[in-house]
């Protein structure tokens, strides 16, 4: 909490982004019309590789690559920090998933990972971050380095205008794909969370695999 004391505008993201989600999805994970309350759950993607080797820059400055993470599960999301309302709610709900982990959220790292390395430094993504949680690690790199690993996860991005119709200014827009993947101890994807679940039916997801 006290980072956001420290920096009260993220308050206004995240609680934004809550009622957002609230109107948009209808509440509760399993809530939205016709759709069964035990519906959602980790979905596991048969016969599509996921993931890999990567090297990016965490929010220190400092180069990782996969083996940084070995022997932790890595719950892995791409977005971007200038993102309005889905990454912050997304983000907000892996954090609130590793905390009711308790004892086993130590062998879980939250890592957000950019896909607008042009405006994401690692500053930017520091000061991000540490509003979500103070384990997350924040990952950038050069537009190649990003490139290579949202392909490796099989995540599409487009980058476009504010505002249809007009040309790819600086306040451009990514859009993403919006999936929370679950990767094992030794880096390889066991499952993934879709937007809309909840931290209790992501949490409940993870332990299956711890």
């Amino acid at each position: 909490m006290d980072q956001f004391r420290k920096n009260p505008a993220m308050w206004l993201i995240v609680v934004g982004a809550i009622v957002l989600y609230m109107v948009v999805e209808g509440g509760l994970p399993g809530n939205r019309p016709g759709e069964p309350a035990n519906s959602l759950v980790p979905q596991a993607l048969a016969g599509v590789e996921i993931g890999g080797p990567f090297e990016l820059v965490d929010q220190t400055g400092k180069t990782v690559t996969q083996a940084d993470f070995a022997g932790k599960f890595m719950l892995v999301y791409f977005g971007f920090t200038f993102c309005p309302d889905i990454c912050p709610t997304e983000l907000l709900v892996m954090g609130q998933a590793v905390d009711l982990l308790k004892e086993q959220g130590a062998e879980v790292v939250p890592i957000f990972i950019t896909v607008d390395p042009k405006r994401d430094t690692p500053d930017k993504m520091k000061d991000y971050v540490d509003a979500f949680h103070p384990r997350f690690v924040g990952l950038t790199g050069s537009e190649a380095q990003v490139t290579a690993v949202a392909k490796a996860y099989r995540v599409y991005y487009r980058y476009a205008p504010a505002k249809d119709g007009a040309e790819l200014g600086d306040d451009y827009r990514v859009d993403h794909t919006s999936y929370v993947y679950l990767m094992n101890r030794e880096g390889q994807y066991v499952a993934h969370f879709v937007r809309g679940q909840g931290p209790e039916a992501m949490a409940e997801g993870i332990k299956k695999f711890l």
